[in-house]
Formats: C-alpha cells, sequence, structure tokens
C-alpha cells in the first residue's frame, strides 16, 4: 500500500500538500486530496495550478457520506489499498468499498458493496467548490473560463446534483449518489476537470461517454443538424407531403417533423390508421419524399403512455399500468354494483374529470365520488369501464387507482416492469423501416412514476438504445441528469396564442436558453402554433421576426408548426420571408458576436434584412402606435448608421391590401419591396398614395423619427378595391 501511494504522491506537483495518509485521485487536469478522515482538502486544476476546492469557512467537507433515512452522516475513515477504497462511515455503523478507475482524462468511483446498517442512499463523491460564475446543473458541471469541474454519473443509475449558492449557503457543492430504490452496487461517479471548458469539456465528456458506453450526448452537440428549426407537419400523408416539402422550402426550415398520430391509432400499439393503409410502406414514401428534397426527417413519439383506447387498456386492462394507490375490498360486488367499500381511506384520490379510475383484476370502474370517513366508499361507480367486462369481486380483492395522465386521454406505464422495453422495441422498429431520422421528440418525458430521478432518465434510455440508427438530435419536456447524454437540444414548450408570443419568448425560452448554454445544450424556442387558425387568430410578421431574432441571439432553432388547413394568414408570404431571412442568416452564421448580443436585449425588437449590396443587416426597430389612426395598418420605424438622413418604415396591412394617403411629396418617400428594389407609388393633390398589404420598406430623405412617426400617423387608409 505504502508503494503505491508513494507512486501517486511523486507524480504530482505539489508535495508540500500532502500529509501521511491522504488520498490522492488524480488525472492529467485535476488532482483530488482526501485526508484520511474522508475531508476532501484540494482539487487542484494542475495546469493552472489554481486551487478549485472550497477551503475557507465553513471549511472544506465530506468527500462521501451515507443517508439513513432523513440523515445524512459523513464519512470518518478512508483508506485506499490499491484500486480499492475504503470507506467508513461509523456514526452510521456502515461502510463501503469503491474500485477506483484513474486515466489521464477521469476518475471514476464504482460502488462493490456496502456492510453494516443498511442505508438508502451512499454519496460517491461530494465536492465543495469556490464559488464560479458558470454552473451547469443538467450535467453537474462548473467552470469559469480558464478551469471547469464535472462530477457526473457514469450510468443510468447514478444521480448527480449540485447545490447552488444562497442566503444561507457559501459554496457550491457537487455530488454524485447511488440510491438502494433502483440499486446501490454498480453505480459510479466520474469526475474530470477541463482547462478552457468552453473549448474542451464536450472533447472531455465524448471520452467518459465512450468509455462508460454512454449515449454520444457530447458528439451530437456537435452536429450542425443541431442548428436546424423544424416544420412540424401537422397531418402528412403520402397524398399532401409534397405541400409540406414546399412550406418548408418557402421558410428555410431544413426538417420536416410529424407526430406518430399522424399515422397510427395512438400511443401503446401504435397500430396504423387509415391515412396508412400500407403502413410502414406508406411512411417510408412519406420520410423518403422528404428526404429527396434535401431535407432531415423528425419523429414525435409519447412513448411512457399509453393511449386509453389501446389494447394495453381495452377491453383486458394491462397488469402493467402503472397504478397510484391500492385499496382492499371490505364486501363483495357484482356486475352490477354502484357502491364499492373499501378498508382504506381513498382520501387524496383524484377527482380530475376522466381520470377516476379503477382497476379491479381486468375490470376497469368509473367513480363518480369518495367518502372519507368511515366506512369507505368509491360511490356513483360505472362498471365495465371503456370496454371492459363488468363482473364480481370477493371480499378481499385488491381494487386500485390507475395512474390516468393529466391529459387524461392516456394511461402511464409502470416503469418497474418490462412494458416500457416492449413499447420501445415497437417503436425502434418503425424507425428502422422508415428512418433514418435526425431528430426524435421524446413527448411526456415527465408522465413517470417515482423515483423520477431515474424513471424520466431511464424510460427515455430504454427506447432510446433501440434507435436504429441513433438520431443526433433529440429534444423532450422534461429531463434529469443522465438525460443529457441523449437529449442534445431542450425544452420546446407548449404553444400560446400569437398575441402572447412575444412576452412568452422573453419569459422562457430566452431565460431557459441562458441557463442550457451553460449545460452546453441549445434550446428549441417552439413550438411555434397557430399560423393560421383564423382570421383573428395567427401569426404575425412582427411575432415570427421577434422569437426567430431572440432564437438567433443564443445560435438556437424554433420549431414552426403548420398545418395545411392553416389558410386563414393573411400575411402567409410576410411571414415565410422573416422566417427565411432569419434561418439562412443563422445557419450561414452570417450574425456577428455582436450582434448576437444586441439580440439579447429582450425590450428592443429588431428586424434583419438583406440590404443594397446583398449582406444581412441587422437594426433595431420601434413600433408606431396609432398608425394612420387604426388598425388595418402595421408599422416600424428604424435608422441606419450607413444613411444618417434617411429614416425608415417598415409597415404591412394588417389584412387584405390598403391605399395608404401620406401628407408627404412623392420625391420625399420611397416604397420598396424587397429592401432595395422601388415599387411605384401615386400621387394625389400633393399627397403619395402607396398600395400596402405584404411587409415593405418605405425610406424618408431627409426626415427624422419623430417626422416620420407623425406622418405615419396622419396617413389615411381605404381598402384597395374602393
Amino acid at each position: 500500500m505504502t508503494v503505491i501511494l508513494l507512486q501517486v504522491v511523486f507524480c504530482s506537483a505539489d508535495l508540500a500538500a500532502l500529509a501521511p495518509g491522504d488520498v490522492v485521485l488524480e488525472t492529467r487536469d485535476v488532482r483530488a486530496t482526501i485526508r484520511p478522515d474522508g475531508v476532501i482538502t484540494g482539487l487542484l486544476a494542475k495546469p493552472i495550478k489554481a486551487e478549485y476546492a472550497y477551503t475557507r469557512w465553513p471549511g472544506p467537507g465530506p468527500a462521501f457520506a451515507v443517508v439513513q433515512g432523513k440523515q445524512t452522516w459523513p464519512v470518518t475513515s478512508v483508506v485506499r489499498d490499491g484500486d480499492i477504497l475504503a470507506v467508513e462511515f461509523g456514526r452510521a455503523e456502515a461502510a463501503a468499498k469503491l474500485r477506483i478507475k484513474q486515466t489521464d482524462d477521469y476518475i471514476a468511483l464504482t460502488l462493490l458493496e456496502v456492510t453494516g446498517r443498511p442505508v438508502d442512499a451512499v454519496h460517491l463523491l461530494q465536492v465543495r467548490l469556490k464559488t464560479l460564475p458558470y454552473l451547469g446543473r443538467w450535467i453537474n458541471v462548473a467552470y469559469d473560463n480558464a478551469f471547469g469541474v464535472c462530477l457526473c454519473g457514469g450510468n443510468v443509475r447514478t444521480d448527480a446534483s449540485m447545490e447552488v449558492p444562497s442566503t444561507s449557503r457559501k459554496t457550491v457543492e457537487v455530488r454524485a449518489t447511488a440510491h438502494r430504490e433502483v440499486g446501490l452496487e454498480g453505480a459510479t461517479a466520474v469526475l474530470f476537470g477541463c482547462p478552457e471548458p468552453k473549448k474542451t469539456f464536450l472533447d472531455r465528456m465524448a471520452v467518459v461517454e465512450r468509455d462508460f458506453g454512454m449515449p454520444r450526448g457530447a458528439a451530437n452537440r456537435r452536429s450542425p443538424i443541431q442548428r436546424c428549426s423544424y416544420l412540424w407537419a401537422r397531418d402528412p400523408n403520402p397524398g399532401n407531403i409534397d405541400r409540406y416539402i414546399r412550406f418548408a422550402k418557402r421558410c428555410g426550415i431544413r426538417m420536416i417533423l410529424f407526430s406518430y398520430r399522424t399515422f397510427t391509432k395512438g400511443a401503446g400499439h401504435f397500430e396504423w390508421n387509415a391515412a396508412y393503409p400500407e403502413g410502414a410502406t406508406d411512411l417510408k414514401r412519406v420520410t423518403d419524399a422528404i428526404r429527396g428534397a434535401g431535407l432531415c426527417v423528425g419523429l414525435h413519439i409519447h412513448y411512457s403512455k399509453t393511449d386509453r383506447t389501446d389494447a394495453y387498456v381495452t377491453p383486458v386492462p394491462d397488469d402493467r399500468l402503472h397504478v397510484e394507490r391500492r385499496f382492499t375490498l371490505t364486501g363483495p360486488i357484482d356486475a352490477g354494483s354502484e357502491v364499492i367499500e373499501v378498508r382504506e381511506n381513498p382520501v387524496g384520490a383524484t377527482m380530475d374529470k376522466q381520470r377516476r379510475l379503477l382497476k379491479a383484476g381486468k375490470e376497469l370502474i368509473e367513480y363518480e365520488r369518495y367518502t372519507t370517513e368511515p366506512p369507505y366508499r368509491f360511490e356513483g361507480c360505472r362498471r365495465g369501464a371503456l370496454k371492459t367486462a363488468a363482473c364480481e369481486h370477493g371480499v378481499g380483492s385488491g381494487i386500485a387507482l390507475l395512474d390516468v395522465d393529466t391529459w387524461p386521454l392516456f394511461i402511464r406505464f409502470d416503469q418497474d416492469t418490462d412494458i416500457q422495453d416492449e413499447v420501445a422495441r415497437r417503436i425502434g422498429d418503425i424507425v428502422k423501416q422508415t428512418g433514418p431520422y435526425e431528430m426524435v421528440y421524446f413527448d411526456g418525458s415527465e408522465d413517470v412514476h417515482e423515483p423520477f430521478w431515474y424513471h424520466c432518465a431511464n424510460a427515455q434510455y430504454r427506447v432510446y438504445r433501440v434507435l436504429d440508427p441513433e438520431p443526433p438530435v433529440c429534444e423532450s419536456y422534461l429531463n434529469t441528469h443522465f438525460s443529457w447524454h441523449m437529449m442534445s437540444r431542450s425544452n420546446a414548450y407548449d404553444a400560446v396564442p400569437p398575441n402572447r408570443l412575444k412576452q412568452f419568448c422573453r419569459e422562457y425560452p430566452c431565460a431557459d436558453a441562458a441557463q442550457r448554454a451553460i449545460d452546453f445544450t441549445r434550446v428549441d424556442f417552439g413550438w411555434v402554433h397557430d399560423f393560421g387558425k383564423s382570421d383573428k387568430v395567427h401569426l404575425t410578421p412582427d411575432a415570427l421576426e421577434y422569437v426567430f431574432g431572440r432564437a438567433a441571439a443564443w445560435d438556437c432553432p424554433v420549431s414552426l408548426s403548420i398545418g395545411l388547413k392553416d389558410v386563414h394568414n393573411p400575411r402567409a408570404e410576410s411571414c415565410f420571408e422573416v422566417v427565411k431571412t432569419w434561418e439562412d442568416a443563422r445557419i450561414g452564421q452570417r450574425l456577428t458576436d455582436e450582434q448576437r448580443l444586441w439580440l439579447r436585449d429582450l425590450d428592443q425588437e429588431h428586424h434583419l434584412f438583406v440590404n443594397e449590396e446583398g449582406q444581412y443587416e441587422l437594426v433595431a426597430i420601434d413600433e408606431v402606435t396609432g398608425m394612420a389612426g387604426g388598425k388595418s395598418i402595421r408599422a416600424y420605424t428604424f435608422r441606419r448608421s450607413g444613411k444618417p438622413d434617411v429614416t425608415y418604415a417598415l409597415l404591412w396591412a394588417a389584412r387584405g391590401a390598403v391605399d395608404l394617403a401620406l401628407e408627404v411629396p412623392a420625391d420625399g418617400v420611397t416604397a420598396m419591396r424587397p429592401f432595395g428594389k422601388a415599387i411605384p407609388t401615386r400621387s394625389e393633390a400633393g399627397r403619395t398614395l402607396i398600395d400596402v398589404g405584404e411587409r415593405m420598406v418605405l425610406s424618408f430623405s431627409g426626415m427624422g423619427v419623430p417626422q416620420v412617426e407623425e406622418v405615419l400617423r396622419g396617413g389615411r387608409v381605404r381598402r384597395a378595391d374602393q
């Protein structure tokens, strides 16, 4: 043992910092020093010779701990013998052995056994770090511009977490944890450091993922497909997919995504629906058409739950559906009983409509209400719900409250059974027959039971590992630690009405984009819905420009939902132009770092256009309120640094086409569509008449912004056909 320790010590840079019995773990970039009592006293960033462990008051913390009930007990002693670390938790009357693996790139600690009194969890490694500016809580990385420290799990059964500074906490603490509820032995903590982490973190993580057989989250994050926005086609089939392809091309969007609901009867068994009579052959026609047009293909799935009309539910419910509560019958019931007496108090059972569903053997029962005083009863019961068979049930029989999703179309799976693997194989077969898919959206990731940290990621993993080939882009709404290796993009939000889109973008995707960037991840700025839902509810050019501009600030994609019935948008062409301009500029990397910083000013709106020289130009714009005395025209003003004597107005008609009469001579204003291409105007009694429909630009020579705003507000509007 002494010889082994001396070998470790002699390869270290700072001998004076060590004391007899210290355990030293190191890579080429980082050295961790642990005292014999288990306190971690140093975490040296070797390339820059800087200490990253927190050493001030309240001082360094224990490197290991165990949890028994609500009590956490710190390590009391640590001894290294070769590649085995023996850890004692004296006050807990427990001990653990961990296997050490040291490479140039990382240190791994794998839990081999726990002896003594039972424990609920083992903190395999925990480190108090000095306060750092970038805290990536998803993948458990903390860093500054010079150096970063990551403590992640080496498999899906290892949790990792971070405690950030607060009013009561001055330190950053990272830890990796094994939990008894999913198995202690085999859990693995992986520690590594990286100089200049913004440049090298993904390189280091790629090595960890390779060595531990994890999904390739680091490599996938570098795929150029990560930058692709997608068009969500609402109802594509072999007969209409060409129309969706034209939409995508018109928008400059490089990917088309569709949902499993397009071609199946629902989640669970994924039976082919009437729109796809030839099943996988029809779907292959759709995906081949998309690829043939030079576009990527994406698939949206629900995977952790089943439709209530699926064969998993009716006519015979599967015993692998998850249940929230279990009860015991205190009296027999026949097939017509409307009152069911149980031993346990039903208090807290859901009263949400369509979620009040009990399972008794192979029968489903809907209840209207229940009592919370003895005798406990479910009342107003409708027997044989969802086309199951009503039958007798004897005293002592079990009855359970099904885990019906908050979207009651679905019933959730018991993740402790093999039903998730069974469903995963069906999804995998669809992908194999009709792929490759460049993206899969894992919807409903939040719809799993406890322990959530494990089942959220593990349900994703059970599907992800059967996808062949592996999609480079995956998204989901919620994620836990191990999800990082699969979900290479983050957080498409549910849709909001167009009139709330800007505010929603400020509050959610923009805030999330800044945080996820610290985790080396892009955010999906969608879902953007209601392209042309009705004459009163439809997307407008300014709303789309705001969202796509904010997404460009963090070089993030946007998902735009369009259906063939979205025919009510009077400014569809202008909307397409907005999206294409931003997408082409962002994908072509035509925006500078300085411009992306401008776009992070969330209170200032911007306009991107191609100028007279064929260059992308970004300008700040301000809305003209009360334009032409009404709501028939929307207008914004802007100035250009190279044209100090000209004020510009960006405007369009809200609906149809109108004539705009401005109190300005014809030689004082130029109308352009697109920018730089003059279009005819008319003169009438000293005024200039302009046909306004799709988005256009007016330039006013020798006029300032207040003067132009006054002219615009004083304009008169009439319909073009009057």
